[in-house]
């Protein structure tokens, strides 16, 4: 008798055995099996359609006018993504204290009411100035707990809804979310639900965080707390009951989550770059004078004082667009350095930088008063913009500028490829793993600037290398001869239904997790 013959017959009498034992006795074998032999079986005989996933975001989506950031943006294009393939649904909840509760009776998401700003890692962020760090043990541990309450609740109601039990849940953030999934989870396999792996969706700001922590660099600001919390709760150090994989958006992060949880399997760090929204980010049809226009002139801009007169900006002739969040380790300071230089002044007269982003007043009255330092010309600080009227901007402009220490990822980098324009950054962090000459260059980092604390000291020699990058971009019209590369990587390699189906490919080629001793 042939293998495939013998492999039928023993299937054979597994299934006659199956269907004469009693619920009991199923029971009672499963609960002999090892955990890793248990979760075999359970995905093997688990149905592949119908994925219902619960992802929490730490983040608000960009809906009511309300701006928002990258990793709320990358939330709210995740979700939409997963809804539109087959068998899969996402049901989410994100924080925000100025969105209200979606009217729409088939809204598949709910939004978890604060009456303060969001809380965040870092100490500049463009739509918060409430840090977690500010929060003392009562008020931290509140937020938790009702945090807890209303996700465990807003699952139930969906079950209920849905007739169908959540497969799969994504904690956003590496810090308060996938704590408060941890407990969720717990509380729902008490309650006799069946348990949901927990995926966390790692993002830059709660590794900052943690690494200023660790470094003890500045102890008044970001004392030992929240490092040690996670290490206490062992939340990366159990992938059954805790996270049970994690994704990054680069290289880079991926070596940081070895470097803050080194105890976390690499072999479950999934790298997914970021995608993009391609109907959004495309080439646009306004014109140069027209963007610049309508940016400069008749929406409101944070610096200089006076805006120029629509006669002044049809004299320029190029544009270069930064996009970032007024925050020291974006260094847009070093691009300022840029157009404040004389003789660049008196080589590109008819050259504009429009700097997009949003902060806190006082991140943004940093900013101004260092403009106000340099005697700049042609250059405006023209705050935050929306999603469309950035793809204008892109489109447009000569090259994007995005000289980040450190980006963990670098979204406005493909945005900016994706409407066909050329990109210029630092040799660091996420954009190493994909700027490449076909679409522009990456200029070394300064030797003085070794961690987020000496980024200030780097800004003079980074200035330096940018004036030479943008002159060879300029002079060699990069906008003509690497914009359709641009546009091409950024299709081939970075749409958000490529990345999530990517993510869920890798995610099925696992291991199933072990339980440590």
């Amino acid at each position: 008798m042939g293998t495939g013959a013998s492999a039928g017959a023993a299937g054979a009498a597994i299934n006659a055995a199956v269907l004469e034992a009693s619920p009991e006795d199923i029971q009672a074998a499963l609960e002999k099996l090892e955990y890793s032999d248990r979760e075999k079986l359970i995905r093997a005989l688990s149905p592949k359609p119908g994925m219902q996933l619960f992802q929490l975001g730490t983040n608000n989506w960009q809906r009511q006018g309300e701006f928002a950031p990258g990793s709320g943006i990358l939330h709210e294009a995740h979700h939409n993504a997963m809804n539109a393939m087959d068998n899969i649904s996402s049901w989410s909840m994100y924080p925000s204290s100025k969105q209200t509760q979606p009217e729409e009776a088939d809204a598949m998401y709910r939004v978890f009411k604060l009456d303060h700003d969001i809380p965040i890692c870092e100490s500049a962020s463009p739509t918060s100035s409430k840090r977690w760090h500010t929060m003392d043990e009562a008020e931290f541990n509140a937020y938790v707990s009702r945090m807890e309450t209303e996700v465990y609740d807003y699952m139930a109601e969906v079950e209920k809804k849905t007739g169908s039990n959540f497969t799969h849940v994504i904690a956003h953030h590496s810090f308060v979310n996938p704590l408060v999934m941890r407990n969720v989870i717990k509380k729902r396999v008490a309650a006799g639900l069946p348990k949901c792996p927990i995926y966390c969706f790692v993002h830059g700001t709660a590794l900052k965080m943690y690494r200023w922590e660790i470094g003890g660099k500045s102890p008044e600001e970001f004392p030992m707390r929240f490092h040690k919390m996670m290490l206490e709760e062992k939340i990366f150090d159990d992938q059954v009951d805790g996270v049970n994989a994690i994704f990054v958006i680069s290289a880079e992060q991926k070596g940081g989550v070895e470097e803050i949880f080194p105890t976390f399997p690499l072999n479950r760090v999934i790298v997914a770059p970021n995608g993009i929204n391609v109907e959004v980010f495309k080439p646009q049809a306004k014109t140069l004078t027209d963007v610049i226009i309508d940016n400069v002139v008749k929406e409101k801009i944070l610096w200089p004082a006076a805006a120029p007169t629509e006669e002044e900006c049809k004299a320029y002739e190029k544009m270069i667009i930064f996009c970032g969040k007024y925050a020291e380790w974006k260094r847009m300071a070093a691009l300022l350095k840029v157009f404040a230089d004389p003789k660049f002044q008196e080589d590109y007269p008819k050259v504009a930088l429009l700097c997009a982003g949003g902060g806190q007043p006082d991140d943004i009255k940093v900013s101004t008063d260092f403009a106000d330092t340099l005697g700049l010309k042609n250059t405006f600080l023209i705050g935050g913009r929306g999603q469309p009227v950035l793809a204008e901007l892109y489109t447009v402009a000569e090259m994007g500028v995005f000289p980040s220490f450190k980006e963990p990822f670098g979204l406005v980098f493909v945005e900016c490829m994706a409407c066909k324009t050329p990109v210029i950054g630092a040799n660091s962090g996420g954009p190493k793993d994909f700027v490449i000459p076909e679409v522009g260059c990456l200029v070394d980092e300064p030797p003085e600037t070794t961690d987020l604390a000496t980024v200030p000291a780097g800004i003079d020699t980074l200035s330096k290398t940018l004036d030479t990058a943008i002159r060879k971009a300029l002079t060699e019209d990069w906008k003509k001869t690497k914009g359709q590369g641009c546009i091409d990587l950024a299709l081939d390699k970075f749409t958000v239904g490529g990345q999530v189906k990517q993510m869920f490919a890798d995610l099925g080629k696992l291991p199933p997790a072990e339980i440590k001793a």
